[in-house]
């Protein structure tokens, strides 16, 4: 069932949407999150098909995908500490969507929807350090720094944030 925050709506991923995320590109420094599909892109799209990771797109109210996002064990990267029961969410937003203010809004959907929808006790985020603006946004929804690490083949910070379900949005 597809919730709202007035503006954003959260629904199963389709294909189409899918195929849409793998042609995104992100200006330097977020193009850190850019695909790397090529040879690769029917698996990625299977992938983000898969139920078991529970993907879904953030629609906005004219019916365009601003973003999409995943419950479960695709928010986790290599290497982090994720022994702590938790529901992990990972999101990624429209390049064109980034930075325009609609970053709160955006991510409440996402939040919302698990919290109705999926009934964690906890929710974990895992977020690239150097990505202040997410960082600061899910820090303004109470989400708290837990651990940092480094995800070995890149040798990228991470940060785990995590939060009560019980807090308020």
């Amino acid at each position: 069932m597809p919730v709202s925050d007035d503006n954003y709506r959260v629904r199963p991923l389709e294909e189409h949407q899918a195929r849409d995320i793998l042609s995104w590109e992100y200006p330097f420094p977020y193009d850190f999150y850019n695909p790397s599909v090529d040879a690769y892109h029917d698996h990625y799209v299977k992938q983000f098909l898969n139920p078991a990771l529970n993907f879904h797109a953030v629609i906005d109210a004219r019916g365009t995908m601003i973003g999409f996002c995943s419950f479960g064990s695709d928010g986790q990267v290599l290497g982090g500490d994720y022994g702590d029961e938790a529901l992990d969410i990972g999101v990624g937003m429209r390049p064109a969507s980034t930075g325009q203010g609609q970053g709160a809004a955006f991510f409440g959907a996402i939040l919302g929807f698990a919290l109705d929808s999926l009934s964690p006790e906890f929710l974990r985020l895992t977020v690239a350090k150097f990505n202040q603006r997410a960082l600061k946004l899910y820090e303004n929804f109470d989400f708290e720094i837990k651990s940092e690490f480094f995800e070995h083949s890149t040798d990228v910070p991470y940060l785990i944030l995590v939060r009560a379900a019980a807090r308020p949005i």
